[in-house]
């Protein structure tokens, strides 16, 4: 039989265990919850893009580097999004054209925790008619999100071996773009 005073002195021990679960289980809500979530897409090659391109200016698909700060993030192709869990802060992000270094015109977006954010990717092409010659300049800009469903709906995640290693962890490898019920922005 147990004694009163065997059960009094596992009291302490029980409890210890207790915090200590109860704080893990804590500290990964809290993990989970503060990260931000951002996506970003480059609209396709289409019939549209390949025509505006004989124009004096037009707006193209974007390919190359995303970058936030001095971090690689993913190699964008045409038609593509991805979305990222991002932890909590100021992030400048660049789309440097037919560059492996991070670019000079960042987007910044604080990023805060259970927020949404979303961002478009093109190339802005310059064709100068008189001589055989184009010109591009990536541009990167937060859109609604609600506009940037309607843009990018259709189109397929990026390619895992597309983003950089140190990257993946913050992938989210969903398979749809993100609906506008998960938008808050």
């Amino acid at each position: 039989m147990i004694s009163p005073g065997d059960i009094l002195a596992s009291v302490p021990a029980m409890t210890t265990v207790l915090r200590v679960a109860l704080i893990a289980t804590l500290f990964a809500t809290r993990c989970l919850a503060q990260t931000g979530t951002v996506t970003f897409y480059t609209p396709g090659n289409t019939a549209k893009s390949v025509g505006a391109s004989l124009l004096p200016k037009s707006q193209q698909p974007f390919t190359g580097w995303l970058f936030d700060g001095p971090q690689r993030l993913a190699h964008m192709r045409p038609g593509r999004f991805m979305t990222f869990h991002l932890n909590p802060g100021a992030h400048s992000f660049t789309v440097p054209w037919h560059s492996a270094r991070p670019g000079k015109e960042p987007l910044v977006i604080n990023v805060e925790g259970g927020g949404r954010y979303c961002v478009r990717l093109y190339a802005k092409m310059i064709n100068f008619e008189v001589i055989p010659y184009e010109h591009f300049n990536s541009q990167i800009e937060e859109v609604p999100c609600q506009l940037a469903q309607s843009e990018a709906a259709h189109m397929n995640p990026i390619e895992i071996k597309q983003v950089d290693p140190a990257a993946r962890a913050e992938l989210d490898a969903t398979a749809t773009f993100p609906n506008e019920s998960q938008s808050q922005r």
